[in-house]
């Protein structure tokens, strides 16, 4: 269980930065409402579908260490029919949904090793990764999972539940819960739903479960805020340095590398305080 209280006092935190932080952040409302509008698994094309469908989900599918949006498209076109099941077998809700993810991870890595030609050293299908694809098919009913995201949030709110860095499910399935606590108090306050309302636009989906709106709350925390009720901007900067080869690749993900551990979507530079 976590602390209510605690958790009360940061959404207030949250809505006094709100529209200066959604501004940055609408793009998750976004990724969501292209992929809802494009996404069709009999589609002749599906390889170009895919592409479009995810085409707004930037760093939320690519990262200066990691791009699973780009294998799961070069896999796609490696074997269109065994990407096409395992999307089929991981949105199927009849199923319990851990073996779903599992199953979608290790097929993941069987087409890696069937087709690999010596460049396929990750399919990078991790828990984040799947997550994002349950979070963008079903938005009223699944989160996005990131280990650090989850951790920092489990600590702010004194939960009992303790992700691991290991990759495995549970870790998941127990943020989930953690993630159920909260969306619960943030349907219960109307300002926050008012506010959330007020910046919508045709272009975003319209989260009325707010688990869109859960996910960025959790970003907002892990990233932001800290224990003396302040909220913390970052200042941003690209700095390729032994890296500097990956560069088209940053450019065609959306995408530009903060180190290791950070990134920024590029295409936002213009409206970026911290630039």
């Amino acid at each position: 269980m976590i602390n209510i209280e605690k958790l009360k006092q940061v959404i207030e935190a949250y809505k006094a930065d709100f529209s200066e932080h959604f501004e940055e952040e609408r793009y998750k409302w976004e990724a969501v409402k292209c992929f809802q509008d494009n996404w069709d698994i009999d589609a002749l094309d599906f390889v170009a579908m895919l592409k479009k469908s995810m085409s707004k989900t930037y760093n939320l599918l690519a990262s200066g260490y990691a791009y699973p949006r780009r294998m799961i498209k070069e896999f796609a076109e490696a074997d269109t029919q065994a990407v096409k099941s395992m999307f089929i077998n991981l949105f199927d809700e009849s199923k319990e949904l851990a073996e779903r993810i599992e199953t979608f991870i290790n097929s993941a890595e069987a087409v890696r090793k069937k087709y690999d030609k010596g460049t396929w050293k990750n399919h990078y299908q991790n828990t984040n990764a799947v997550s994002t694809y349950l979070w963008l098919k079903y938005p009223d009913k699944y989160y996005i999972y990131k280990y650090d995201i989850y951790k920092k949030v489990a600590n702010e709110f004194e939960d009992s539940y303790s992700p691991k860095a290991n990759g495995l499910v549970e870790n998941l399935i127990g943020g989930y819960k953690m993630y159920d606590e909260i969306c619960a108090v943030l349907n219960n306050d109307e300002e926050i739903i008012h506010m959330l309302s007020n910046e919508l636009n045709n272009d975003c989906y319209s989260d009325k479960m707010l688990k869109t709106l859960t996910i960025d709350f959790g970003f907002f925390v892990s990233k932001y805020y800290n224990s003396d009720n302040n909220t913390n901007k970052r200042y941003w900067i690209f700095s390729p340095g032994s890296n500097a080869s990956m560069w088209d690749e940053f450019y065609d993900e959306g995408v530009m590398g903060l180190g290791w551990d950070e990134l920024v979507d590029f295409r936002k530079f213009n409206s970026r305080e911290e630039i």
